[in-house]
């Protein structure tokens, strides 16, 4: 009996293994046929829309084809007249109610993207400029491909397609990203023949891609109980740990001050390209210590991506939050912690027009570090890492 109950345990065990290998088979990517079907829908509702412009006219004639404008969006065609034998040759939707391929619309967050459209690289690790989601098939039989296309944090795009040199076909769904959410979803290469050569080329680019692992999207969530709390792991940024950095590792185009306090102590001061950096030193300048880090340029990246002219919201939801409570004034928000007593972080909300974020680490052997994003009218104008005196934490 015994036995015949461990045979059926087993036999339960392998139906499960099986039955979970065939679900990790099953493909995760945008298929030909859902690009298809979505197509279909939107070239139903142009045959039966009202066109806002005259695709005959000569400014309706653009690259994509001939402009069909209605409310939802464009339409382009192969011809100035919209009949049974027009082929459309592409699309772009702006309408926040019509949905395309797996539901997504307008105004999803990338977040949402990634949730209905699950994919092997969910880090999106790559380089600074893209990053391949998945990579299905070969270039000879025909593939399923879901990529990004990005600088730096801030994601422009998220193309999904399929190619098939096989019928010389290739379909694919652009995702147009602004502020972290879809503005648009374009469609793509109804009336283009793809070849072979075009298949190899297109998946050699994405394989090359796909081989990068230097750079990742930072996590990030609208509940900020699921991320992490600024910690010490977060002042490596740029190639540069606030930690360890010396005024000779700054690079070379610098201009370097030594300042005396007239107090017995000194300071160095670094100004470089895109960034301050201040140390406290002996009067030789040696034993130099940062102690702020102040970036001025766009170009460069602070702790968790954060890059002048991003928007309020885009930074809110990738440090934590939700732990603490809101003023009665409205004025200031504790995200996490006790205010004063490292980690904690903080929302000073002012008159709206000018906020403050500010996360404050322990940091092992040494004075806690605040982090400092200021905002004016919601977008990003300051960011300061400064090392925190024990009084200055102990202020609030």
């Amino acid at each position: 009996m015994l036995k015949r109950i461990l045979i059926g345990a087993g036999t339960v065990v392998m139906l499960m293994l099986a039955l979970s290998t065939l679900a990790l088979a099953e493909t995760k990517a945008v298929t030909m046929a859902e690009m298809e079907a979505f197509a279909e829908r939107i070239r139903e509702l142009a045959s039966g829309g009202f066109t806002r412009n005259d695709p005959a006219r000569e400014e309706a004639d653009a690259e994509d084809g001939f402009a069909y404008q209605y409310d939802f969006g464009v339409v382009y065609g192969d011809r100035p007249a919209w009949t049974e034998e027009t082929r459309m040759t592409a699309l772009r939707l702006m309408d926040a109610a019509i949905p395309s391929v797996r539901e997504i619309a307008v105004d999803w967050t990338v977040n949402r993207i990634m949730e209905a459209v699950p994919c092997d690289n969910p880090e999106m690790n790559g380089t600074r400029e893209a990053a391949v989601l998945y990579l299905e098939g070969d270039a000879e039989n025909g593939f399923l491909y879901g990529k990004t296309e990005r600088d730096g944090q801030r994601i422009n795009a998220m193309e999904y397609g399929a190619a098939d040199p096989r019928t010389g076909r290739r379909l694919s769904l652009i995702l147009e990203i602004s502020g972290d959410g879809v503005s648009a979803i374009r469609m793509e290469g109804f009336a283009e023949a793809f070849s072979a050569e075009q298949a190899e080329r297109l998946y050699a680019e994405l394989e090359e891609t796909a081989g990068h692992f230097e750079y990742a999207r930072v996590p990030r969530s609208l509940d900020g109980r699921e991320l992490e709390i600024f910690h010490e792991g977060d002042l490596w940024f740029s190639s540069l740990s606030y930690l360890t950095a010396e005024p000779r590792n700054l690079g070379e185009n610098v201009e370097d001050l030594l300042i005396d306090n007239d107090d017995g102590t000194w300071l160095r001061r670094v100004d470089g390209d895109g960034f301050s950096a201040v140390f406290t030193c002996d009067s030789e300048g040696k034993d130099a210590l940062l102690v702020s880090f102040t970036i001025l340029s766009p170009n460069l990246e602070g702790p968790r991506g954060v890059r002048l002219g991003d928007l309020f919201h885009e930074d809110f939801t990738r440090f934590r939050s939700g732990e603490g409570a809101l003023s009665e004034d409205g004025a200031t928000e504790v995200l996490y912690g006790t205010v004063g007593k490292a980690p904690y972080g903080l929302a000073e909300y002012g008159d709206g027009s000018r906020m403050t974020l500010r996360y404050v680490t322990p940091v092992l052997g040494r004075e806690d570090v605040e982090l400092i994003l200021t905002y004016e009218d919601t977008v990003l104008t300051e960011i300061t890492l400064h090392s925190l005196e024990e009084d200055e934490n102990n202020a609030d």
